[in-house]
């Protein structure tokens, strides 16, 4: 039995189920461990029970300014003397996320020789980073070269570490995807669902979606200006917005200055988001994330995204959906008229996006990587 601590921020809503699953495979045994909730940012746990251990460190809040927004940090001063207690063969880590505790852990392993594994989406393309991120930088990329394996979201994560000197066998691409199990139990239950949709295809006759944190580099307000453009051609075209967060009121602002009719901020939704997914006609992600792209393939929608965190590449074909790097309010409406006038080849886009789920980047395969970087 291998022991293992997992270290995270904190334990998010769509990776718990990942934990859990990892907690059942035979021959390892997890704890994972995490600092405190951020208040007013998506940095926050889950208050659901699963089956592996947790453990909440006492921590230190640090919320530093970058060009890119605040960045969250739990510093567990703690942790050192909890890891030499606890004893555990390997650690796996957040990456760079959770750098502070990331760096305590890679000491701890270096000291007692034990194996140290970094889970990191490895860099985001088209980042702009200060000077002070590119110092940081330097001990990030001395982490990495020096861990025993690299678990990454993606290609495009891949094609970094090998940039940067990490040899090829110690890179381990598991494709950033939701419980896709579950997502698509969900679709055979048909829960509850007649009622939305009698709904929603009372008012439109095409519905766009978008599900995430509210934040600003989301590049939601590109979606709005665009939801603008397809009304003013398709008055029966709408869009939901599942979500909340603190662009919250700034996207309803200018939703209402835009004059946008068919547009419904409908919130947080977790146990329900499905109902939402299996009434949509496309799934659109005009900034960063990309964990909901799996989310919505499974509900068999086409996709419309742009540079995301890097798993775009792997999920997102031109059978299955359309990446625009430089994206546009222009060239998002045009990307939806285009679902819009052909029905027959969205339902095609659709389909593949299924069986890419089903065939090739679904839970297992994910949980199947992980395992492979822990025994390798």
């Amino acid at each position: 039995m291998i022991k293992i601590v997992i270290l995270y921020r904190v334990i998010q809503e769509w990776r718990a189920p990942v934990f859990d699953k990892l907690n059942v495979i035979e021959d390892i045994n997890i704890e994972v461990w995490h600092g405190p909730d951020f208040k007013g940012t998506k940095v926050i746990s889950t208050k659901k029970q699963y089956s592996f251990v947790r453990r909440k460190l006492v921590s230190i809040k640090v919320r530093l300014k970058s060009t890119n927004g605040t960045i969250a940090l739990p510093f567990s001063p703690f942790l050192f003397f909890s890891l030499l207690k606890k004893n555990p063969e390997v650690v796996i880590c957040e990456g760079a996320s959770n750098i502070l505790n990331s760096l305590i852990a890679f000491v701890y392993c270096k000291i007692f020789k034990k194996k140290y594994i970094w889970w990191s989406l490895g860099k985001l393309q088209n980042r702009k980073y200060d000077i002070k991120r590119s110092k940081i930088d330097i001990l990030i990329q001395y982490i990495e070269r020096r861990s025993h394996a690299i678990i990454t979201y993606s290609t495009i994560g891949e094609n970094y570490f090998k940039s940067i000197g990490v040899k090829p066998e110690k890179i381990f691409k598991a494709v950033n995807v939701i419980d896709t199990d579950r997502a698509l139990q969900l679709i055979g239950s048909k829960l509850d669902l007649l009622e939305l949709k009698d709904h929603y295809r009372g008012k439109y006759d095409f519905i766009s979606l978008f599900v995430g944190a509210l934040t600003e580099e989301k590049s939601i307000e590109i979606l709005l200006q665009a939801q603008k453009l397809i009304e003013n051609n398709y008055p029966k075209a709408g869009l939901i917005i599942v979500g909340d967060g603190n662009y919250r009121q700034i996207l309803e602002d200018l939703a209402l200055s835009l004059n946008i009719k068919n547009v419904e901020f409908v919130g947080k939704k977790i146990d329900d988001n499905y109902k939402y997914f299996s009434i949509a006609d496309v799934f659109i992600l005009p900034g960063l994330g990309g964990l909901a792209i799996s989310e919505a393939m499974c509900y068999g929608l086409p996709v419309i995204t742009s540079i995301a965190d890097g798993c775009e590449v792997d999920l997102v074909t031109n059978k299955n959906g359309i990446i625009d790097l430089t994206i546009t309010p222009q060239s998002l409406a045009e990307h939806i008229a285009f679902f819009i006038n052909n029905d027959d080849i969205r339902k095609e886009y659709g389909n593949h996006s299924l069986s890419i789920i089903e065939n090739r980047y679904h839970i297992n395969n994910y949980l199947r990587k992980i395992n492979d970087a822990i025994h390798s």
